[in-house]
């Protein structure tokens, strides 16, 4: 397998320092001068890399998608087919899960965005969809017997309450908020698993 380019792995550091930015700053705080110091760079070489503005950007918004689909891959990956809807909620709201806070906060930039970039959205909503139908595939697969609008509203309850999970990491919030919030997803699941 080739290494990747110097250039490859510039632009991955330079993405990964802008999404450290956003998460911290949101972004409009993500200003250049922050993203090269995070990066450990020179101004210059950020439009170098990336490109302006608008590039940059979109290269973020592309860096966060693929993010989630690593940690899409892995949630896949770590439950077997005959996963419960209890066995997610424990692979999700697991302390290793493997997720990165920085991803949903950049994330919840980028939507903040699309009014005036309405090219994010295509790319954003379809991997949100993606989300949804992991959570949906599992919910309905230990639940057959389940109505849709049962399952529907139970993807949608757990996926909130994992999401709101990272959107509040900025606020270091109290352990308890986790096990509670793991605890709501739970008794969301196990509506399901009573139906089976």
């Amino acid at each position: 397998m080739p290494r990747p380019s110097l250039k490859d792995q510039r632009s991955h550091e330079i993405l990964d320092a802008y999404l450290t930015c956003v998460a911290r700053f949101g972004l409009e705080g993500a200003t250049q001068a922050r993203i090269a110091d995070e990066a450990d760079v020179k101004r210059p070489l950020l439009r170098h890399y990336l490109g302006n503005k608008d590039e940059m950007i979109t290269a973020l918004a592309e860096y966060v998608i693929a993010g989630f689909t690593a940690s899409l891959d892995g949630l896949r990956q770590a439950l077997p087919d005959t996963a419960t809807p209890s066995d997610l909620v424990d692979t999700l709201f697991s302390e290793d899960s493997g997720t990165d806070p920085r991803l949903m906060l950049a994330y919840q930039a980028l939507v903040t965005t699309v009014p005036d970039r309405p090219d994010l959205r295509k790319g954003l909503m379809d991997s949100l969809t993606d989300f949804f139908d992991v959570v949906e595939a599992i919910l309905r697969r230990a639940a057959p017997m389940a109505p849709d609008a049962s399952i529907r509203a139970a993807t949608q309850g757990i996926s909130a309450i994992f999401v709101s999970m990272d959107a509040l990491s900025p606020l270091d919030p109290p352990e308890a908020w986790r096990a509670e919030l793991k605890l709501a997803a739970s008794l969301l699941a196990s509506t399901l698993e009573a139906k089976v």
